[in-house]
């Protein structure tokens, strides 16, 4: 069946009803690997076949096993115009208390992993809403993008049209730290630090590590769009002035200004909501 890739791989922790409930996700992440994201399912197609197969994809990232695809450059996952470490760190929970939305220095790292630019389209609001065992999703447009834990999304399930709907977006690594490779269990992704270039001046608590394989349109503190100055670690960004680049359901890709409207940017965010909007709204 031809389907687009799933966000990640993932088996399940039944207890964990609700993902967004936060004494939950301390005590134990409910996801249980593999994690492998679609960045890496998709590397065949990428002309990319001796990483893919260096991939046991029967192991998480994290095992030493993996180490040497998890870490490798990969020039079409980063954006020219934002230079960055090579390899990003994954930090455990809980972050530093006393900032919430940024990492301490005394943290474990979890993994360290190959960074990218770019995050899937999950939908819109939380990533974790949804994303219980037994729990329906918290909000319309949960699990309305194009990519969602063990998803199988067809061509036939894009009923806005894959020319309206956001596959890909960008996330520069002044906001927070993206990889192509996977989820990594167990760990939590903070506004990327000052020294290490950090821009963002907001502070939002941080996020299971989901995040930084894909992004939703954000629908709390505000509508946030693209380059928000509210934006949390999961949005998108750029180092592009005024927007930031999408790769479409179809395959186009579009800059989209961060003055989008934010009707039409949850929109484009979904693909299945059955909005009509015109060429010319972005």
């Amino acid at each position: 069946m031809d389907v687009f890739p799933p966000g990640y791989v993932s088996a399940i922790d039944p207890t964990i009803t609700d993902a967004c409930d936060e004494d939950a996700e301390n005590a134990k992440s409910i996801d249980l690997g593999t994690g492998w994201a679609w960045g890496s399912l998709i590397l065949p197609f990428m002309e990319q076949q001796n990483v893919y197969a260096a991939i046991n994809f029967n192991l998480s990232v994290a095992y030493k096993a993996n180490d040497t695809a998890s870490t490798v450059v990969m020039s079409a996952h980063l954006c020219p115009s934002d230079p960055g470490p090579s390899v990003i760190p994954v930090y455990a929970d809980p972050p530093d208390p006393t900032a919430p939305g940024s990492i301490g220095n005394t943290n474990l790292i979890v993994d360290r992993l190959s960074r990218g630019n770019y995050v899937g389209m999950w939908g819109l609001g939380e990533i974790c809403g949804g994303s219980g065992a037994s729990s329906t999703p918290s909000e319309p447009g949960n699990l309305a993008g194009m990519f969602q834990r063990n998803s199988k999304i067809n061509v036939a399930g894009v009923t806005d049209g894959t020319s309206n709907t956001i596959a890909v977006g960008e996330r520069s690594h002044n906001l927070s730290y993206v990889t192509w490779t996977a989820r990594a269990i167990g760990g939590w992704l903070g506004k990327t630090s000052a020294t290490e270039g950090g821009t963002d001046k907001y502070n939002p608590e941080p996020e299971e590590c989901w995040t930084q394989i894909m992004g939703p349109a954000g629908l709390e503190n505000g509508a946030r769009t693209i380059n928000n100055p509210t934006a949390h670690v999961e949005d998108y960004w750029s180092r592009h002035p005024g927007g930031a680049n999408f790769l479409f359901a179809d395959g186009s890709v579009h800059f989209l200004k961060e003055s989008i409207s934010p009707i039409i940017w949850r929109a484009l965010a979904t693909r299945n909501f059955g909005e009509v909007i015109s060429a010319d709204s972005f």
